[in-house]
């Protein structure tokens, strides 16, 4: 029997109103963890804790196996919801501080907020580029600072930064965003590397194209509807990512298909592997 490491731990989650944010939730619940939930929809976090504490009303089921459907359940109150906007300049600190005020010291951060806009960048708009470089890079670090070192001061806690496999190759017609996760996967492999003798476990974790409100909002080439065919289901992606952190992983791309394009990704080079998406992804006339 596996033991579980997230027991009574105490987990902030970042964008857990939807899709993988809500499903690691359940996950990390399901694991007997305690919760801060973090998104700008109070509505849809409100709904999701009221959610998670019913389904903690029943005793715990055993140990844990390292499945979404075996651990134990969780027998705590309904999850801590904290309403913030993360691009408010003060938010990082003010959703630790009342985290902790909630639950005590941090043992477990996921950086799973992230924004991205499809379409060539000549397009875009200034604002929707400063988004993406904000939320997708600029919080994720600063949260990381602000309990890291805490961490390392007890020798014990988990970092989970959601990147993408967009992060393996450069990605026209979606350049912004994939830079943003390149510097998330490279960052947290790096930070890895730095802490993992001193008690501490950085995971970056790259989802392919993942069932979520995340392709409902802008208009996508051809391929999105190919690609969603074989999507993966967000509570799958939430099951991966739960492993790699209990294993202590540097990273992992969730899934064998995108295991091997992560792969090809990286022994074709660059500018073949450019062309070849820019004709996939270009969007529809």
């Amino acid at each position: 029997m596996t033991r579980n490491p997230f027991l009574d731990r105490h987990v902030l989650i970042t964008g857990a109103s939807s899709g993988i944010g809500a499903e690691l939730a359940r996950r990390f619940a399901r694991d007997g963890a305690r919760l801060a939930l973090v998104a700008r929809r109070e509505d849809r976090l409100q709904a999701l804790a009221n959610e998670i504490a019913d389904a903690g009303q029943s005793e715990p089921t055993g140990g844990w196996h390292g499945s979404a459907k075996g651990g134990p359940v969780a027998n705590h109150a309904a999850p801590t919801v904290i309403a913030a906007d993360l691009f408010d300049e003060d938010a990082p600190q003010r959703v630790l501080d009342q985290t902790r005020a909630a639950l005590g010291p941090i043992d477990v951060l996921v950086n799973n907020a992230g924004l991205g806009y499809a379409g060539p960048f000549a397009e875009q708009t200034p604002e929707q580029t400063k988004q993406m470089l904000r939320l997708n890079i600029d919080v994720l670090v600063r949260m990381t600072e602000l309990v890291l070192p805490e961490m390392l001061d007890r020798r014990s806690g988990w970092i989970m930064n959601v990147a993408s496999t967009a992060a393996y190759q450069p990605m026209p017609y979606m350049a912004t965003y994939a830079a943003t996760k390149a510097f998330v996967l490279s960052w947290s492999e790096a930070l890895w590397a730095e802490v993992r003798r001193r008690g501490v476990v950085v995971t970056a974790v790259c989802p392919g194209t993942t069932r979520t409100e995340f392709f409902d909002h802008h208009t996508w080439s051809a391929a999105r509807d190919l690609a969603m065919r074989s999507a993966m289901s967000a509570e799958r992606v939430a099951d991966i990512a739960v492993k790699a952190l209990a294993r202590g992983r540097p990273s992992i791309a969730c899934g064998s298909s995108n295991l091997v394009l992560a792969m090809l990704s990286r022994t074709m080079p660059r500018s073949w592997t450019a062309r070849i998406i820019a004709r996939v992804l270009k969007p529809l006339a």
